[in-house]
This record gives C-alpha cells, sequence and structure tokens, in this order.
C-alpha cells in the first residue's frame, strides 16, 4: 500500500475530528478522507471502506488480544472480498494501528483498565485507581490501588522462588524447544480440512512420560472415576474442567504456584505460574510427533504392536489387529523418540485449546482459539479407527464431558532463558 503512514495520519485525524464512532459509517468515511486526501490513495481508501463494511474496526475494538485477530480478518477479507493478501493485511494493520494510537475517553480508557485488572494485570490496577482517584471516586480507587499492591508482593515472591525451581519429578521428560510444521500435508491419508499446514515454534517443556494413571489421580484427589479399574491404567470418565482441579491440586501439594484460576466455569491461566498444566495443542502435537512428518512419530502405519486401538479398522487400509475394547496399562507399548508412551491410542488426551481453525502464519507457542464452545482433545483412543490416532488428527468436546476413552496428560513448565531452537 503506497504512503501507508501519510493515510494513517488522515485517518487518525478523522478519528480524532469526527470520534471512534465515525468508522461504523463507512459512507461518511468515504466523504471524509475524500475531502482530507484531495483525491489521494483511491485504491487504499477502497479496500478500507470495505473493512469498515466487514466490521474489522469493530472485532479489532473488542479484541484482548489484537496480534491474534489481525490473521483472521485478513482471512476474512480474502475470503469474503477477494482482497490480495498483501493488501489485506496492510489494511488491517493500519486499522490496528490508528485504533491502538487514539486519544481515548476517560470512559473507554476506564472500561479497557477494568477488563485488563480483571485479568490480573498489575499496571493496570494500578492506573485504574489513579483514574478513579482523580475522578473523586475513592472508596473504588483504594481498592484497586490495594489489589495492585498485594499484585506486586505476590510477582516478588513468585519471582524468588523460581530463582530456586523444584527439580521436575522423575514421572516427566524434558521436551527440547523447537520448531516443525504443524497440520497435515494434502496428500496424507485421511486427513481433515481442519488440519491446515503452518509453521510453529514451541518452547522447551517437561511432559508427563504416561498419561495420569488411576494411582496418580486418586493420590491426588481422593477419587477414581475410571470404568477400567487398575492402578496402572489411565485415568479416564475425566472432564476437561477435572483434568484442570488435578493440575492445580498436584501444584499446590507439591509447593508450585498453580497455573489456573478458576472462577465458576471460567479458568484463567497465569501463563507465569510454575505450576502444572495441560499441554496446549501445538505442544501436545509437537511432543507426539517426535521430529516425524509421517502421519505418525514411528511412520506411515501403525499396527496394534505400537498401540491400543480398533485393530478391526487399521490405518489406511493395513492389516487388522487385536482389538482389546478396553484401556491396558500405560507403557504397555514402544514409546516415541521422546521417551513418551501412547501418545497415539489408549485415551484421548485433553489440551489447553478452545477449538478453533488454525492460522497460517508463523506461529509461536500458540494457545489456540480466543474463545469457544469445545475444548481440543488428541491422541485416538482403544475405541478408535486407526486414521483418528494420526498426529495431526484433531478431536473436540465440550469441557464438561466425562467418557472411559478420555484422560489426560499433565506438563510442566521450563524456567531458563531461550535458547536456540531446533529445527525438526
Amino acid at each position: 500500500m503506497k504512503a501507508g503512514a501519510d493515510l494513517r495520519t488522515i485517518l487518525s485525524r478523522l478519528i480524532k475530528e469526527r470520534g471512534i464512532g465515525i468508522l461504523d459509517n463507512p459512507k461518511r468515511c468515504k466523504a471524509f478522507l475524500h475531502d482530507y486526501a484531495k483525491g489521494a490513495f483511491k485504491r487504499e481508501n477502497r479496500i478500507l471502506l470495505l473493512s469498515l463494511e466487514a466490521g474489522c474496526h469493530r472485532t479489532l475494538l473488542r479484541s484482548p488480544e489484537p496480534e491474534k485477530t489481525i490473521p483472521r480478518l485478513i482471512e476474512k477479507l480474502q475470503e469474503e472480498y477477494g482482497i490480495t493478501y498483501a493488501y489485506a493485511r496492510e489494511t488491517v494493520v493500519l486499522l490496528e494501528q490508528v485504533i491502538a494510537d487514539r486519544e481515548l475517553s476517560d470512559a473507554e480508557k476506564r472500561a479497557i483498565l477494568e477488563r485488563a485488572a480483571r485479568r490480573g494485570d498489575y499496571r493496570a490496577e494500578y492506573e485504574l485507581g489513579l483514574l478513579l482517584k482523580n475522578a473523586g471516586r475513592f472508596e473504588e480507587a483504594a481498592r484497586w490501588l490495594e489489589a495492585a499492591a498485594k499484585h506486586c508482593i505476590t510477582l516478588y515472591e513468585e519471582r524468588v522462588t523460581e530463582e530456586r525451581p523444584a527439580p521436575a519429578p522423575e514421572d516427566l521428560l524434558k521436551i527440547p524447544a523447537g520448531t516443525f510444521i504443524m497440520g497435515s500435508p494434502e496428500t496424507e491419508w485421511g486427513r481433515k480440512d481442519n488440519e491446515a499446514r503452518h509453521e510453529v515454534l514451541v518452547g522447551a517443556f517437561y511432559l508427563g512420560k504416561t498419561t495420569v494413571t488411576q494411582r496418580d489421580y486418586e493420590a491426588a484427589l481422593g477419587v477414581n472415576p475410571s470404568l477400567f479399574k487398575g492402578a496402572d491404567m489411565p485415568v479416564e470418565c475425566v472432564s476437561w474442567f477435572d483434568a484442570v482441579h488435578y493440575c492445580n491440586v498436584r501444584s499446590a501439594a507439591e509447593g508450585r504456584k498453580p497455573a489456573y484460576r478458576v472462577e465458576g466455569e471460567e479458568v484463567i491461566w497465569n501463563r507465569s505460574a510454575p505450576g502444572y498444566r495441560l499441554p496446549t495443542e501445538a505442544e501436545w502435537e509437537y511432543a507426539c510427533r517426535g521430529g516425524s512428518s509421517a502421519p505418525f512419530s514411528c511412520g506411515a502405519g501403525f499396527s496394534t504392536d505400537q498401540g491400543n486401538y480398533n485393530g478391526n479398522y487399521p490405518y489406511n487400509h493395513g492389516k487388522r489387529g487385536v482389538y482389546h475394547g478396553a484401556t491396558m496399562p500405560v507403557g504397555s507399548f514402544p514409546p516415541n523418540s521422546f521417551g513418551l508412551f501412547d501418545m497415539h491410542g489408549n485415551v484421548w488426551e485433553w489440551c489447553w485449546d478452545w477449538y478453533g481453525p488454525y492460522s497460517r502464519e508463523i506461529q509461536r507457542d500458540p494457545t489456540g482459539a480466543p474463545s469457544g464452545s469445545d475444548r481440543v482433545c488428541r491422541g485416538g483412543s482403544w475405541s478408535s479407527l486407526g486414521n483418528t490416532l494420526r498426529s495431526a488428527n484433531r478431536g473436540l468436546n465440550i469441557p464438561s464431558y466425562r467418557n472411559a476413552d478420555l484422560g489426560f496428560r499433565i506438563l510442566l513448565p521450563v524456567s531458563q532463558p531461550p535458547a536456540r531452537l531446533r529445527r525438526f
């Protein structure tokens, strides 16, 4: 887009003089932009007006994380309006910049600060306190300033703790940082449309060698909801919320700050906390592949000698095998190249992410869609067909769902400076 900085100045002037609400009226915007630009930027203005008709500005105004929203808006402009990627990207980035740079009213500032403060941002708590104090709302101001002070103390205590992190337990393995191609090629047998390939960079982490066993689950929570009983069997019949609860309880038992704050059915992930958590979908697939780009971590095929699934329906018309009709003890089959057991089969494994379409951009430690109705689960189970055990296959369920083929595996963050990434 030519002279983007000049158009940015013009659009910023329009918003300053007419208010952010002017963007809701593309026809009036067209007239003002024509006057301000004196007939210049015709193509750019036309694409900008299309983005306003598509509601891109409203989406950006509502988004708490614009960097995750921008790729979705670019894709929308491409698919619905036939705009090329380059023009779509520059238009959406331009909108994001002028919206971010605009002078906010006190009401807008307060609304933004309140949202951030409720997520636990101590800077927002402090700034909101000052804003309310200047507005004469002293009782509310004192509450937010006190919250900011307590938050700072907590952060200091966490920093001291993180300088002396507890060692990872022996039932977890360190997975090195690296990059990989997430998703599947169009030529992969059994591929689904939601497996678009894209490059992902993943930091190092510790991951359970196996899914959580019934012994571990009962030791932490005092109950065993599993249908197929056995201390060394994977715990199943657990919901996503049950898995989150286990992570927090085990973290507290080992003196680690829990990763999750649970408020009713809302779960907030504190990414700086050193406690146990569920792997993201990207972390799970990276660990599952173990460096392999084939359908399975062990290659192009998968037999019932390599994992527990419904052998009556092997992958890609392969040789039929055993169907056990139940879970088996963890570690009953060979591990992948990282030393992880049962990444294919036995039980599906809950991941952190809300289910949503992949971005086609290069991603660094992606965490999935910002919201949704279903959480991702991966790996297939004892009752699954061979096709659903593929490394790239994506499952999903509502977070309250429980079933005898559904368990989970835990992750522990690595507290260390960023290392050079290995490329797979």
